[in-house]
C-alpha cells in the first residue's frame, strides 16, 4: 500500500509542476478568471521540452538535474495557488478529479512493444548520458527521436526510480480532457449551447472510450489527440474573430502555435501541418491587417519557443541520422562521422512504407516489395489486410458514438436562423487533402489516420446536432449523462486489463504498482557503458559520437 501512495505523490508532484511551468511563462498576463489548467499543462510541456532539449547538450538527466527542474515548477504552482486559492480553487479540483479518474490507466504490468524496443532505452540514454551523435545505428527506432521521450526523461526522480518515465502520454491526455471540460462547464455555466459544444462532447467521448489504454499511446496518440484540440481553436477563433480585439487573436495565435509545436515536435512527418498556420493567417485576414498579424507573430515569445523547440527537434534527427527530416535522404548528409547512409535510409522510406500499407509485419512481408508499392497495388491487400480489422472497426467506433449521440440528444423542430453557422470550409478542405496524402503515403490509422476521420465525420455531425432547438437544461442532463458514461467506459476498461494483468502475470498493483522491466530493457544502456573507451570525442566539443564500426565492435565483446 505504501508503494502505490508513494506513487500517486509523484504523478501529482509531476502533474502540478507542468502546470507550473505553464504559470511561470504566463505569469505576467495570467487571467484569474479565464485561467485554464488544461491548456496550462499542454503550456507547461511545451516548456520543459525545450528546456529538456537543451539541457542535454550539456547534462545528462540525472536525479540532481531532473529535482532542480520538477521543483521549480511545483513550487511555482504551490506559491501561484495558495496566493490566489479562491480564484483557481474550480480549476484545482477539476485537474485532481480528472487526474485521479486517469491514474488507473497509468496502472500498468506490459507497456506495448515498442517500449522496450527503444522507447525505454532512448530516454535511459537522456539520463545517462549528454548529447549523443549517431544513435541511430543502435537500431532503426532511434532515427525519429519523438519530444515525448526528452519530456520522460524529465521525470527520472529520487524515490520513484524510471518508473515514471512512461507518463508523458497520461499527461497530454490529462490535459486535453481538462481543457475541453472547461469549455464544457463554460457554456453550461452560460447556459448556451452551437457548435463547438457538441464537437467539444464528441470529441471527449471519442478519446476517453478509445484511446482509454495509455501504454498503447507511445509517440502518436498524444499528437492525435492535440489534432483534435487544434481543430476546436482554430474554428472557434474565426467563429469569434468578428467583435474581439487584438489581445483575442494572441490567445488564440498562441495556442494554435503551441499546439502545432507540440504536434511535430511528437513526430516530425506532422510538419505539414504548419499548413493551417498559413490558412488561419489568411483567413484572419479578415478581421485584421497583415500589418497587425505580423505584428503579434513578431512580438509573441511563443513564436520563439516554438520555432526554438522545432529546431531542437530537427537537431536532434541530424545529430542522430544525419538528416535533417528522417528518412527523406535528400536532406541527408554522408560525410558526417555518425551518419546514415543514402542507401539504408531509402531503404527505411520503403520499409515504413511497406509497413504502413499492409506489406509488412513482424510475422510476414511480400515477396516483391517495390512491386507492391507501385500504382496502388497494395491498395487490395490493404484493404483485407488491414481496413477490414482495424480500420472498419474504427470507423464503426466513431459512427456509432455519432449515432447514440444524435438519436440520444436530438429533439424539437429544425432552426430556421442562421445563428450556428460556422467558418469551416477552408479547414476541412484541409483536413480532407490531408486524409487523401495519408492514404496515398501512410495509410495506417496512427500515422494521422484516427485525428483525420474523426474530424471529418464530427465537424458534419456538430453541425447537424446544432441546427436544432433544445430545453437547455434536458441538453445539459443529457450531455452530462454521455460524459460521465465515457469516463464510466474508460475506468471498467482499465479494470478490467488490471485484472487480467493480475491473472497473468500475477501485477499487485496495490503492493507494487510499477510496470515490469526485465534486463533487456537496458541492453542499449549496458551497451553504451561497454563502449566508453572507445567513443570518439574529438570532433565535437566532446559530445559523445558513435559510428557503426564502434557499436560493432562493442557488441562483439557484449
Amino acid at each position: 500500500m505504501i508503494q502505490i501512495i508513494n506513487f500517486l505523490c509523484y504523478y501529482f508532484l509531476i502533474i502540478f509542476s507542468v502546470i507550473g511551468y505553464g504559470m511561470i511563462i504566463n505569469m505576467k498576463q495570467l487571467e484569474l478568471k479565464k485561467i485554464d489548467f488544461g491548456f496550462l499543462g499542454l503550456t507547461g510541456i511545451l516548456i520543459l521540452i525545450f528546456i529538456s532539449y537543451y539541457s542535454n547538450l550539456f547534462f545528462k538527466h540525472g536525479y540532481l538535474h531532473n529535482s532542480i527542474i520538477i521543483l521549480i515548477g511545483f513550487l511555482i504552482f504551490i506559491y501561484t495557488l495558495i496566493k490566489n486559492f479562491n480564484e483557481l480553487k474550480q480549476n484545482f479540483l477539476i485537474a485532481l478529479i480528472v487526474f485521479s479518474i486517469l491514474f488507473i490507466g497509468l496502472l500498468m504490468y506490459k507497456n506495448h512493444d515498442d517500449f522496450f524496443y527503444y522507447h525505454f532505452q532512448y530516454t535511459l540514454s537522456l539520463i545517462n548520458f549528454k548529447k549523443i551523435f549517431g544513435l541511430a545505428h543502435l537500431g532503426s527506432g532511434y532515427r525519429n527521436p519523438s519530444s515525448i521521450f526528452y519530456l520522460n526523461s524529465l521525470f527520472y526522480l529520487p524515490g520513484i526510480k524510471f518508473y515514471l518515465i512512461n507518463s508523458g502520454a497520461i499527461l497530454i491526455f490529462g490535459f486535453a480532457n481538462i481543457f475541453i471540460l472547461r469549455k464544457i462547464l463554460r457554456y453550461f455555466k452560460d447556459k448556451k449551447y452551437d457548435f463547438f459544444l457538441f464537437m467539444l462532447s464528441l470529441i471527449f467521448i471519442y478519446i476517453n472510450t478509445t484511446f482509454y489504454r495509455i501504454a498503447e499511446h507511445g509517440t502518436d496518440k498524444s499528437a492525435l489527440i492535440l489534432i483534435l484540440i487544434l481543430s476546436i481553436v482554430y474554428l472557434e477563433s474565426l467563429n469569434k474573430a468578428k467583435k474581439q480585439t487584438i489581445i483575442f487573436l494572441e490567445k488564440y495565435y498562441e495556442k494554435i502555435i503551441i499546439l502545432i509545436a507540440l504536434i511535430v515536435s511528437f513526430k516530425s512527418f506532422y510538419l505539414i501541418y504548419f499548413v493551417f498556420i498559413g490558412a488561419w493567417f489568411y483567413q484572419i485576414n479578415k478581421f485584421w491587417s497583415i500589418k497587425k498579424i505580423t505584428t503579434v507573430v513578431i512580438n509573441n515569445k511563443f513564436t520563439y519557443l516554438s520555432i526554438l523547440t522545432i529546431m531542437a527537434v530537427l537537431f536532434s534527427i541530424f545529430t542522430s541520422t544525419g538528416c535533417i527530416i528522417y528518412p527523406a535522404s535528400f536532406t541527408c548528409f554522408e560525410n558526417f562521422e555518425w551518419s546514415v547512409s543514402v542507401q539504408q535510409t531509402d531503404y527505411m522510406k520503403s520499409w515504413y512504407e511497406l509497413w504502413a500499407k499492409a506489406g509488412a509485419n513482424p510475422n510476414y512481408r511480400v515477396e516483391d516489395p517495390e512491386l507492391y508499392l507501385k500504382n496502388f497495388n497494395w491498395v487490395s491487400n490493404w484493404f483485407n489486410g488491414y481496413f477490414l480489422t482495424k480500420g472498419s472497426d474504427f470507423l464503426a467506433t466513431i459512427f456509432f458514438i455519432s449515432a447514440v449521440t444524435i438519436i440520444y440528444i436530438k429533439s424539437g423542430k429544425q432552426k430556421i436562423t442562421n445563428k450556428n453557422n460556422i467558418d469551416f470550409k477552408i479547414f476541412y478542405c484541409i483536413v480532407i487533402l490531408f486524409a487523401l496524402e495519408w492514404f496515398v503515403n501512410h495509410p495506417a490509422l496512427r500515422y494521422g489516420g484516427y485525428s483525420l476521420f474523426v474530424l471529418i465525420l464530427f465537424i458534419p455531425v456538430s453541425i447537424y446536432l446544432s441546427k436544432f432547438k433544445y430545453d437547455f437544461f434536458k441538453l445539459k442532463k443529457k450531455l452530462s449523462v454521455l460524459l460521465v458514461i465515457s469516463l464510466i467506459i474508460f475506468s471498467s476498461k482499465n479494470f478490467l486489463r488490471i485484472f487480467k494483468e493480475i491473472k497473468k502475470y500475477e501485477y499487485k498493483p496495490l503492493e507494487s504498482p510499477y510496470f515490469y522491466i526485465n534486463k533487456n530493457g537496458f541492453y542499449h544502456e549496458e551497451l553504451l557503458y561497454n563502449m566508453r573507451d572507445n567513443f570518439s570525442s574529438n570532433n565535437i566539443n566532446n559530445y559523445i559520437i558513435l559510428n557503426p564500426k564502434i557499436i560493432e565492435k562493442a557488441s562483439k565483446k557484449n
